[in-house]
């Protein structure tokens, strides 16, 4: 379960697949971003889901349609720091990934092509996939498939020299209706990102800090009796009773996984005052959680937290601030919280942040995530947390 590797040697190239969704704005490319990031979670494919536009075309990892169609409709301004963000996140990425780009690039936004090495073209006139195929053939992108989108009507497959062509429908915003050219797009999709577990966490794992004992949280699981689903561990929190005991004590940690985020956090609190890193595969690898003031008067630059008090606990409340679709680590000022109180972390945090006001916060009676499909408290850390 725990390991002590070496540096890895930097690679010069990244060799994981980025599929570009190209096509003009309401071609569907974000409604077929999301059906595939769908289907390869549901076949333990890994990878990730970019939506490097902030026109409204992009979405993190729906979990619910509801969620989808607010994230769908979400806009902003396409920024050339997002752009270079962006891009520097195609080039870094440590696994496959899907890339949902906008309908009208320009500038800094190329670059985010540049990055890429597959495509998959949507269109709906002659004009949209001849400018497309003109930009995707100039940085030499693998072509999966190139299809023109409708709404409705009958589907067709056209005979192709390899590139899957011809007409794919029901890539609707409401409600999204794949037919059986989807199906065909997602199983060459499977087959491009598919990538045997041990093998990416083998080099994910080789760049773990030095000294750093390395946590991967699929051996934990095994270690502590957690019911699998499929081949993915189904964490309660319960199953936390027994983490000090199956955890190295003391020692710096470097936590690989991609469970729940309170378990993440739980195990940064247990390691306290130990190092501890999380591994972010969307952005800036290996991680240590962000240095947390509390009970401080300043404001974060790229987001709120919010204090909500009730009678027998708070709630910090996260919210993105307009504009800032890709959180840099940095420092984070926590508003005053009383110490005699529980408090329930609510919002779509990552790992690190996670991780940091979990440490920063231990010293309360209990902690607990907020479950927005439940409506629920789930408490991770405390005398009531199992």
């Amino acid at each position: 379960m725990f390991s002590n590797p070496s540096p890895p040697v930097p690679s010069a190239a990244n060799l994981l697949p980025a599929i570009l969704l190209a096509g003009p704005p309401h071609s569907g490319k974000s409604v077929l971003g999301h059906l595939l990031a769908r289907r390869l979670r549901a076949l333990g494919v890994q990878h990730i889901l970019l939506p490097a536009a902030p026109d409204g075309e992009g979405a993190w990892f729906h979990e619910v349609d509801a969620e989808l169609r607010f994230m769908l409709r979400r806009k902003g301004q396409f920024t050339d720091q997002l752009a270079g963000q962006m891009a520097q996140a195609v080039r870094a990425r440590a696994l496959p990934m899907l890339v949902d780009i906008g309908g009208r690039p320009q500038g800094r936004q190329f670059e985010i092509m540049d990055a890429c090495t597959h495509a998959i073209q949507l269109y709906r006139e002659e004009s949209d996939r001849q400018a497309w195929r003109a930009w995707i053939e100039a940085r030499a992108l693998i072509p999966i498939a190139e299809l023109q989108s409708h709404l409705a009507g009958p589907e067709m497959v056209a005979a192709s020299d390899g590139v899957l062509r011809g007409v794919i429908s029901g890539l609707d915003r409401a409600q999204p209706c794949p037919g059986p050219l989807f199906k065909l797009l997602a199983e060459r999709v499977q087959g491009i990102c598919s990538y045997d577990y041990e093998t990416l966490a083998l080099q994910h794992q080789l760049g773990a800090p030095e000294g750093a004992v390395v946590v991967d949280e699929r051996h934990l699981a095994r270690r502590l009796g957690v019911a699998w689903s499929g081949q993915t561990p189904w964490w309660r929190p319960e199953d936390l009773a027994r983490l000090g005991e199956a955890l190295p004590s003391g020692q710096p940690i470097a936590l690989y996984g991609r469970g729940p985020v309170w378990l993440t956090a739980a195990i940064a609190a247990l390691n306290a005052p130990a190092p501890v890193w999380v591994f972010d595969a969307r952005h800036y690898g290996w991680l240590r959680p962000a240095a947390v003031t509390v009970g401080a008067a300043r404001a974060n630059a790229q987001f709120s937290l919010e204090v909500r008090r009730a009678a027998d606990h708070q709630r910090l409340v996260f919210q993105l601030l307009p504009e800032h679709h890709v959180l840099t680590p940095r420092p984070v000022f926590v508003p005053p919280v009383d110490a005699r109180l529980g408090v329930v972390l609510d919002g779509k945090m990552p790992k690190w942040l996670w991780s940091g006001l979990a440490r920063a916060l231990c010293g309360h009676p209990w902690l607990a995530a907020y479950e927005p499909r439940t409506d629920q408290f789930l408490r991770f850390w405390g005398s009531e947390a199992a």
